[in-house]
């Protein structure tokens, strides 16, 4: 009775695994948020972009496309992923951030919102173009990487 107790419940746990790792590849989140903007009495005033990147994958599976930039609107720092971003979907996906070539762990800001469209986060009073060079959306529970985008300086 015990072996058939313990037997079920391996079982159970390797569908629920299982769902878990293979499910988010068949389906798809979608995000639209606008551009954040900032009204000065009754003029909207656009957000400056300092660095821009083109997001390239890694093999058939962990692959994608889009554009990501960093904008500051008045003091503050964010990072956004333009319209016609896509990546293909998968298990616990971040957003974080690598420094020549490598990925930098701990450097996670956010869940990914979605797998496609535009999407901004906040990139807080630390950020430094100097200190991460690119983007990555990031797998944490098999810590590989799905797309990368390097950063090119605008000003």
């Amino acid at each position: 009775m015990i072996k058939k107790i313990i037997i079920t419940i391996v079982i159970l746990v390797a569908l629920v695994l299982g769902f878990w790792t293979i499910s988010p590849f068949f389906i798809d989140k979608v995000v639209t948020e606008s551009l954040p903007m900032m009204v000065v009495g009754e003029v909207e005033v656009m957000p400056k972009k300092v660095a821009g990147g083109s997001f390239v994958g890694f093999d058939k599976i962990h692959n994608g496309k889009g554009e990501v930039s960093v904008y500051e609107l008045d003091g503050k720092r964010f990072l956004r992923f333009e319209e016609g971003f896509d990546v293909n979907n998968g298990p616990d996906l971040y957003v974080g951030f690598g420094y020549k070539g490598e990925y930098v762990k701990g450097s996670e800001i956010s869940k990914l919102k979605g797998n496609i469209g535009a999407q901004n986060y906040d990139l807080g009073e630390d950020f430094s173009l100097e200190k991460f060079d690119s983007v990555y959306v990031w797998c944490k529970a098999f810590s590989v990487p799905f797309i990368k985008a390097d950063f090119q300086n605008v000003q």
